[in-house]
């Protein structure tokens, strides 16, 4: 698990400060950490264009440049007019050497242009505003052109908040393969939105390690170590020390069935489907009432949203772990549940969010609000409601309880498909009747379902994964 933060100038300041280590040495070090990366990928002929902006970024990009002359081939685009002390420095720098190496410096680009490599440090974290249309034909030519693009810390056209510029409602940034993120992970290379621009993230030192350079962050990035999967050691054991998945099924009764399905294959002892249900699989118990020895309970999924009231049911278990999904947040429960539960968890996809914050606070948002603003919201839900455990379902899923936000980067569009969502459940469910608490039944939850998912597209078609195929899955992680 990593830390991830949301302003990483005040630790560039902290290193100036307290470590004594000037601009300059920091951006000789981000500079030599991009070559180190880039050696591979150089041969003596290989032709690389730097487009370098009018700041720091761009500053980072001729230094680079500069490090690489005489081994490569230098083509250098500056779109704007530089600006800052260092940018003006390190291109004082670079064109000294135009004599002693292939050096091109050019004022526009051509379609016809070929290059092996394209580094883009036209705008780096603090981005903000409009794209001028100059750089907005610029970054559509360079998404166009086939070569190996790296951003120098974030693809430009990404503000800090991870939001591209949007032209005619589609979203535009630099598209990279690689990006070599300086000092320390940002927030916004894991928006849902820069999923699709930021390629391979790679993190480069700038002179300390990682762990004097960060200091805590209540963001924490989530990683394929971090996945501590259910195995069983003892031996003299039995069903009933797995635990008892509980499982509402109503109108739709797929969803549920899912999820217990789900459940069962993640290790719980036991799980039942409270409620009718015709097609039941066999090695799902049912049963009318929920059974006296449920060590955790499913509500939501395909339940209905006008389905009968379980407050009262529920309420003497009202400190057993409590899964709410879809159905719920539209049920006349909701407020109810999330008043008087104490270990309660809510997974709701981008549009349930909305219907969330809507009962809670009369507060009208749309999608595209919660998209572009997702880590600073799941923030504010899990300070203002600090015994809930809030998992928001997307390309990058959020976790976020008590203050602390935890990103999900693993997750896939191989499981952009209807059911995947109720297998998630399951799966946190399975954990949570296991007698993990909240929080790591979310973590271990959200990892299993993502990693089952990436193991699949291993083997198979990315668009062919079915919610049957997910549970199956689990068995092999």
């Amino acid at each position: 698990m990593k830390k991830i933060f949301t302003n990483t100038s005040l630790l560039d300041k902290n290193a100036i400060d307290k470590f004594y280590l000037s601009p300059e040495i920091l951006m000789e070090n981000a500079a030599r950490g991009m070559r180190e990366f880039m050696l591979p990928f150089c041969k003596e002929d290989s032709k690389i264009l730097f487009i370098c902006g009018a700041g720091d970024n761009g500053a980072d990009c001729l230094a680079l440049a500069r490090m690489l002359c005489g081994r490569c081939k230098i083509t250098i685009l500056l779109p704007l007019a530089l600006k800052s002390r260092l940018a003006l420095l390190q291109f004082q720098r670079l064109k000294s050497l135009e004599s002693h190496c292939e050096l091109n410096f050019i004022q526009t680009l051509e379609h016809k242009e070929k290059f092996d490599i394209i580094v883009d440090g036209i705008f780096g974290i603090g981005f903000r505003g409009d794209l001028p249309k100059n750089l907005e034909n610029l970054l559509l030519l360079l998404n166009q052109m086939q070569a190996l693009k790296i951003a120098c810390d974030i693809p430009s056209g990404i503000d800090k908040a991870g939001n591209p510029r949007f032209i005619q409602n589609k979203p535009l940034a630099f598209r990279a393969n690689f990006t070599l993120t300086m000092g320390a992970l940002k927030t916004g290379l894991f928006s849902d939105y820069a999923k699709d621009f930021v390629g391979d993230i790679l993190l480069l030192h700038l002179g300390i390690e990682e762990n004097l350079f960060t200091p805590n962050s209540p963001f924490h990035l989530l990683e394929e170590k971090d996945f501590n999967p259910p195995l069983r050691e003892t031996n003299n054991c039995n069903k009933g020390d797995f635990g008892h998945l509980s499982i509402f099924i109503g109108e739709k009764g797929g969803a549920g069935i899912l999820a217990a399905l789900a459940g069962l294959r993640i290790g719980a002892g036991l799980v039942s489907i409270i409620g009718e249900c015709p097609n039941c699989p066999i090695e799902i118990m049912q049963t009318k009432n929920l059974p006296a020895n449920t060590t955790a309970i499913l509500l939501g999924m395909g339940y209905g949203r006008k389905s009968p009231s379980l407050i009262k049911t529920l309420q003497p278990y009202k400190e057993i772990p409590l899964l709410l999904d879809a159905d719920m947040f539209y049920h006349e429960d909701f407020k109810a549940f999330l008043k008087n539960f104490t270990n309660l968890i809510l997974t709701p996809h981008p549009k349930e969010f909305i219907e969330i914050l809507k009962q809670l606070n009369n507060q009208e948002i749309s999608i595209s609000e919660v998209q572009k603003n997702r880590i600073p919201l799941a923030l504010e839900f899990s300070q203002n409601y600090p015994n809930t455990t809030l998992v928001l379902k997307g390309a990058n899923t959020l976790l976020a309880k008590k203050g602390e936000v935890f990103i999900n980067p693993l997750g896939t569009n191989t499981l952009a498909k209807g059911g995947s969502g109720d297998v998630l459940a399951g799966i946190i469910g399975g954990y949570l009747a296991q007698g993990y608490d909240c929080l790591e039944a979310c973590i271990q939850g959200i990892l299993t379902h993502s990693l089952c998912a990436k193991k699949f597209a291993t083997k198979n078609a990315n668009f062919a994964l079915s919610p049957l195929d997910l549970i199956e899955q689990i068995r092999y992680i």
